[in-house]
């Protein structure tokens, strides 16, 4: 492909504004169109909405408009509270309109089932999302509204005469909890939006993306045998953007300790990125697939020791300064796989183990056992040189997800998983 691949922005936020900044710079992309939310953006010049000087491209809040778009790849940047208001469908539009999407937002392995998979019955879900915890303001005043409702219904349904009926309540209850909170459309529906459009669909940033996907399944290439691997993120949000999941009060920072555990909201979500990591973890290394493994969560808060203001946000000691999440993958009663992530708001809130890495600004720790040896990875942030810049973690997210462009639309029609497979190229110099 000689010309510029013409791309399409979809939610210029803190990393689709980087994406679309960076394809605007860059001679190998083209962008004809960015899709909005925000009105005061609707009709702007894309150009100057990156900090650039304008380019002749106005933003567009219609939806309708960038489908009928002649375009290649769209870079999608949603917000993770869209999850759970019908991105989706977005998604499998695109698709069908005949456009590739790599997107920062889940679709790392559709196959794998979550909570709110539509494979997933809608009492199940229903008896899910009744038990939510949300706090902060990222999903707006109608999800609270929907839970209110949801719970009341859960109670009906918990009730001895309604039991009896569950088949009956079962189809009565889906229109009410698609309505309220979408589910998530299975492996098998995007694949066909796939084939019908004739595109492909990948999922990547940092992590899920790069660090599993790509580093630690490398690192496992060099055992004989694997038995368990862990990975370990430390992360201080101290300096993260207040639009990042709506604020850090939405992710339960600031909070009363017991309003975070693993029903809260932020726990619930993780599963769309972490329940993929650990499918591909077990494809890759023990060849099961998704229908095989299941996952466990276990969240808890951690009181601060000290008080931090970070953006518009206020941490009290007291309050939750810091959560530890664990994503446990088991093959039968096997562990195989746990993905933890230690997240805090100031260097004195961190939650720190012995394993963890030494620097309270963050890193990642991988760990494989296995023969002839066990192997263990550190990545670490050096704390005197660390200015607390949020940008490099969205940085490499917007260049993994403009990296893989090319080999996307390159690739035959389905949902795109990264290969492994050994690569050799002929020496010509």
């Amino acid at each position: 492909m000689t010309r510029p691949y013409r791309l399409i922005i979809w939610g210029p936020g803190d990393m689709g504004g980087r994406a679309l900044r960076t394809a605007l710079e860059s001679p190998d992309f083209d962008v004809v169109g960015v899709k909005v939310f925000s009105p005061h953006k609707h009709g702007r010049d894309i150009g100057e909405l990156a900090g650039l000087p304008p380019v002749g491209v106005a933003a567009t809040t219609s939806k309708a408009e960038i489908l009928a778009l002649e375009a290649d790849c769209v870079v999608h940047t949603p917000t993770t509270p869209a999850l759970v208001q019908g991105a989706d469908a977005d998604v499998l539009d695109l698709l069908r309109s005949g456009k590739n999407v790599v997107s920062a937002a889940s679709y790392h392995n559709p196959a794998m089932a979550t909570w709110l998979s539509e494979s997933r019955s809608p009492l199940e879900v229903l008896g899910t999302v009744s038990r939510m915890r949300v706090t902060g303001g990222a999903f707006g005043p109608q999800l609270p509204a929907a839970l209110t409702a949801l719970r009341t219904a859960m109670r009906v349904v918990d009730s001895s005469p309604a039991r009896l009926a569950r088949p009956v309540l079962d189809r009565l209850a889906a229109p009410l909890v698609d309505r309220a909170i979408p589910r998530r459309a299975s492996g098998a529906r995007l694949q066909a939006a796939c084939v019908r459009g004739g595109v492909s669909l990948h999922g990547t940033g940092l992590h899920p993306g790069l660090m599993v996907e790509q580093v630690l399944l490398r690192l496992a290439g060099l055992l004989d045998e694997v038995r368990e691997v862990k990975f370990l993120e430390v992360g201080d949000l101290s300096a993260a953007p207040d639009g990042m999941w709506g604020g850090l009060a939405s992710l339960g920072f600031g909070m009363p300790l017991d309003a975070v555990d693993s029903d809260h909201a932020i726990a619930l979500m993780q599963h769309f990125y972490f329940d993929a990591v650990l499918a591909n973890v077990a494809h890759s290394l023990f060849g099961a697939n998704a229908d095989q493994v299941r996952v466990e969560r276990h969240v808890y808060p951690v009181p601060a020791r000290t008080r931090v203001v970070a953006g518009g946000s206020v941490i009290e000691p007291g309050t939750v300064g810091a959560i530890h999440m664990s994503y446990r993958g088991y093959l039968g009663d096997r562990l195989f796989m746990t993905n933890a992530e230690c997240w805090h708001v100031g260097p004195g809130n961190a939650h720190l183990g012995p394993d963890h890495p030494v620097s309270s600004s963050g890193g990642h720790v991988i760990t494989l056992d296995g023969d002839p040896a066990r192997i263990e990875m550190r990545n670490e942030l050096d704390e005197d040189s660390y200015d607390g810049d949020w940008s490099a973690v969205t940085d490499i997210s917007v260049k993994a997800m403009l990296d893989v462009i090319p080999a996307l639309c390159a690739a035959p029609p389905g949902v795109a998983t990264p290969d492994l497979s050994p690569r050799f190229r002929v020496e010509t110099a």
